[in-house]
């Protein structure tokens, strides 16, 4: 079932005709729908389970750390990887020598990778390489290693120290070709394996932290009350992962008055590198809210016309 989308007035006008018409107030619906709301951002925003949704488990943590292990080494390889360094040393000569438009030190490098047999992960870098026609290839591979920003020095090798500023410099966003544009900005070559390990390790403990705003507005905000109870919702089924991170505080904001009532609230880093407005989390959300609306109206008209 394909996922409703919807604008910010519509949830509104959706929301001030259901509680009209189940008899409740602002306040309340407000409220509530203000931690579902929450929640459903928790599940839409990645990282996500395989096929889409489902955020807020254990299994979208893993496939976080799988995404940032992924994008990590797409950027970056050990001096001492015997696996990859190779490939990685020959991929920099290449794109080099095509971004400075040197033809014998472009053809040289892509008869050595032929040569040593290696095979990169990208389809269309070996495609490139593959190429028979040796002035198409130079050509093609020009306008694909634009993006080069590997500099090497004079023992071929584009070495780096601090993997850190590099990273957040040119993070892939955990797009699906991550790979491919690891391999047109070049490799970075760091020290050591175990240098890089400790690297990715580090940077998969913060897996949830942009969904954390979301699950401390749930159980910080003001609870909506039913007979003096407050209701807690939205709460259930939240892994772990996205609860560990108290001090990313949430924006809140809430206004009574005679005119009514309204709510606003917000997560500070929710849109981090872009990556909910490539994902399209805020009309999912909206549009969630909708379904939910219309689906819990016609319960609640049915459960009185049963009860009446």
């Amino acid at each position: 079932m394909a996922l409703r989308q919807a604008s910010a007035a519509e949830f509104q006008a959706a929301l001030i005709d259901f509680a009209q018409e189940v008899g409740w107030s602002m306040e309340y619906a407000s409220l509530r729908e203000s931690a579902l709301m929450a929640r459903d951002s928790i599940i839409f925003s990645p990282p996500l389970m395989a096929g889409g949704g489902g955020g807020e488990t254990k299994q979208a943590e893993l496939v976080g750390k799988r995404a940032i292990f992924r994008d990590i080494n797409a950027m970056f390889v050990a001096e001492n990887d015997r696996t990859r360094a190779p490939a990685a040393v020959l991929l920099n000569k290449l794109g080099t020598a095509a971004k400075m438009k040197n033809a014998s030190a472009y053809t040289q490098a892509k008869q050595q990778i032929i040569n040593a047999g290696i095979t990169f992960d990208s389809v269309l870098t070996n495609k490139i390489v593959q190429d028979g026609d040796q002035t198409r290839s130079f050509k093609k591979a020009q306008n694909y290693f634009n993006q080069l920003q590997v500099k090497l020095n004079d023992y071929d090798r584009a070495v780096v120290t601090d993997i850190a500023a590099i990273h957040n410099q040119l993070k892939l966003k955990g797009q699906k070709n991550a790979h491919r544009l690891g391999e047109q900005k070049g490799k970075y070559m760091v020290q050591s394996k175990n240098e890089l390990d400790k690297y990715i390790k580090l940077r998969q403990k913060e897996v949830g932290k942009l969904k954390a705003a979301w699950w401390n507005y749930i159980v910080t905000m003001p609870k909506p009350q039913k007979k003096g109870v407050d209701q807690n919702f939205g709460q259930k089924g939240v892994a772990g992962y996205v609860k560990k991170f108290p001090g990313v505080v949430p924006y809140f904001n809430m206004v009574k008055s005679e005119k009514g009532f309204e709510l606003e609230f917000a997560n500070p880093i929710g849109d981090n590198d872009d990556i909910a407005t490539f994902f399209g989390v805020l009309n999912l959300v909206y549009g969630n809210a909708i379904a939910r609306i219309e689906r819990d109206l016609d319960q609640l008209i049915g459960r009185d016309v049963n009860n009446f």
